[in-house]
């Protein structure tokens, strides 16, 4: 009996994808009251501490765009085959393409627009930036823009438009920073090592042994070694 659950790997894509997924932030924010001073121990203007003045804003339903295109620099860069992901003809792309910049060349082919400066490609973690791009309407299923009615048509647009934008590129994340905000899993080795294991690079250690056993045989060799006569 086929199992109605079973999803074949044409229907998802990857591109689409968040590594980590992010969990659906929620549109209200919860309202508590806070719990009233004790009396006579504060005049009363004065501001508690973690106290707020203004509430705060409600974090953006982010479902709303969740049928949206997603566009990476990595479909325009020009040093980056087709087989690795460019998905624009070579004379279209550009060389080190960057979030702001997709982000101005969709919206100047027409199309409203979504930007996500902490999500980045599988396939490219240091250039982070990604942009949602409304390519049909939701209600009636028709193009935004009228002539572009595919994803190829899509990038095809939006690279003619890249190719005009010249705008500052952000600073690159260091390792540390891609950890810190999840976009990049923290892998067992990625930290410090530990010292006591240092070996001198003019030491190789062979296959199968530990440095500590490596420096205790050159202990004993060089224990052996019988003085040389000087003259």
């Amino acid at each position: 009996m086929a199992n109605r659950y079973t999803t074949t790997i044409e229907e998802l894509d990857v591109d689409d994808m968040d590594f980590p997924l992010p969990e659906a932030p929620t549109p209200y924010p919860v309202a508590r009251a806070p719990s009233p001073p004790p009396t006579g121990s504060l005049p009363p203007n004065a501001v508690r501490i973690g106290q707020t003045l203004h509430p705060p804003s409600p974090s953006p339903d982010m479902s709303r765009y969740k049928k949206w295109v997603c566009l990476y620099p990595l479909y325009f860069d020009k040093s980056i085959s087709l087989a690795h992901g460019r998905k624009v003809a070579l004379g279209r792309a550009i060389y080190a393409p960057h979030g702001r910049q997709l982000l101005v060349a969709a919206k100047k082919a027409g199309f409203d627009v979504v930007y996500e400066p902490s999500k980045t490609h599988p396939r490219d973690f240091f250039n982070p930036g990604r942009v949602r791009v409304r390519l049909f309407d939701e209600g009636s299923g028709r193009p935004v823009v009228r002539e572009v009615d595919s994803r190829k048509k899509l990038v095809d647009v939006v690279a003619r438009e890249m190719a005009g934008v010249v705008m500052e590129r952000e600073r690159e994340p260091t390792l540390q920073d891609l950890i810190d905000s999840g976009a990049m899993p923290m892998l067992p080795g990625m930290g410090m090592e530990d010292e006591s294991q240092a070996v001198s690079p003019t030491s190789p250690v062979s296959a199968g042994k530990s440095p500590a056993a490596v420096s205790k045989k050159a202990a004993k060799k060089k224990a052996k070694a019988k003085p040389k006569n000087l003259v």
